[in-house]
């Protein structure tokens, strides 16, 4: 998959526009309208999206993401997208509809086809939306493919609804509509050793700070190193027990017999379902067979998940 980080001509697209974060289910049904229509035009699929989220430039606010841009752009080379052109939000936000048609899209593209979502706008003031590009199609001579809403369990797919689901931690619905399961990852660091004195010695990584924030709680997740995937419980937040430092943590108590030294290692951590929120125990020893409950939580919750 190739790469531009600015404009450049790529004659004869297949051009998918949005902003796709998250590359939920619902996103990846333009992507795939996208790549069949560069097929049957035996010519290449093309990304149009953005650096930085279009609502962080406008309000000038930090918007939480549920993908940072090297996960959107592994994750659509893993679906066979050819090209993705990332442009500064900034640059374009305030041309006309018509202009950013006829001077961007076909200048630089020459599309054969363009496939957005039905909800996707572009240009000043959203001049540019699925009815715009539907009208224009025969004059500049691309077809143009408008993805209805998708839904999953009564739910239309969007990101603001993944975004409800996560804060809350529902990460059973979430994973649904993602059509993946929620995922962060970082190096593993150096801890202050204390799970492991209790016995449940745990891998630390720093929680992303462009990623959507999650509830303090207990977690069951996969812990993936070195490409295998085990079951474990990942304690998010503070040790309201064992410390009264207040500094978040993100810890992962490894199962499945775990005993690997993985310190500066990749560590991805993906989200299944939440076991309960932090409690502050009396003692050590109600703590320690609080933590065999969610193991046990655990255990119990694969199976199920297996079906799932």
């Amino acid at each position: 998959m190739q790469i531009w980080n600015e404009l450049t001509y790529i004659n004869k697209s297949s051009l998918a526009l949005g902003y796709f974060d998250g590359l939920h289910t619902g996103h990846r049904l333009v992507l795939k309208n996208t790549i069949a229509a560069a097929k049957e035009n035996k010519t290449q699929s093309t990304v149009i999206t953005f650096k930085s989220h279009p609502l962080s430039v406008l309000s000038n606010q930090n918007i939480e993401q549920l993908l940072t841009l090297e996960e959107k752009l592994t994750i659509l080379e893993n679906l066979g997208i050819d090209n993705v052109v990332l442009l500064e939000f900034e640059d374009i936000s305030g041309i006309r509809a018509d202009k950013y048609l006829e001077n961007v899209l076909i200048k630089y593209f020459s599309p054969v086809a363009i496939t957005t979502g039905f909800n996707h706008y572009f240009g000043f003031n959203k001049e540019g939306n699925s009815t715009f590009l539907r009208e224009n199609s025969l004059k500049y001579g691309y077809k143009y493919y408008e993805i209805p809403p998708f839904v999953v369990n009564t739910s239309i797919v969007s990101c603001s609804q993944i975004r409800n689901m996560i804060h809350l931690g529902n990460f059973q619905d979430a994973n649904k509509l993602l059509g993946y399961k929620y995922f962060v990852s970082g190096q593993v660091i150096e801890g202050d050793k204390i799970a492991a004195k209790l016995g449940f010695p745990s891998a630390n990584i720093n929680y992303p700070d462009n990623k959507i924030k999650i509830p303090h709680g207990v977690y069951y997740v996969k812990a993936e190193v070195e490409g295998k995937k085990y079951n474990a419980i990942l304690n998010h937040g503070y040790s309201p027990t064992l410390s009264n430092e207040n500094v978040l943590k993100t810890e992962a108590h490894i199962l499945d017999g775990f005993n690997k030294d993985i310190y500066g290692k990749l560590l991805k951590i993906y989200f299944i379902a939440k076991i309960r929120n932090q409690i502050k125990f009396e003692n050590t020893d109600k703590l320690k067979t609080q933590i065999y409950r969610d193991i046990g939580f655990a255990n119990i919750y694969q199976y199920f998940d297996s079906f799932m």
